[in-house]
């Protein structure tokens, strides 16, 4: 593993969608002890639906193990 990873340009544009990807979930979740169940995107309120928390955090599990092992494997 390289001691540089973290200016590496192919983790760097794995890791951006994933930590976007983190905060889009963290809104999600936050959303839920709201009395509406929405959260904003765009600066539009979205209404919150069953599948969105599992679908999303599958997405940011996807991304991150990608940025991981786009560090591990590119030596």
């Amino acid at each position: 593993m390289r001691t540089d990873w973290l200016t590496d340009p192919l983790f760097l544009a794995l890791a951006l969608p994933a930590l976007a990807a983190s905060g889009l979930l963290v809104q999600m979740v936050l959303s839920l002890f709201r009395c509406c169940a929405a959260f904003k995107l765009r600066g539009r309120a979205v209404q919150l639906k069953w599948w969105m928390i599992p679908a999303t955090s599958a997405l940011c599990g996807l991304l991150w193990l990608l940025a991981a092992l786009s560090v591990v494997y590119t030596s």
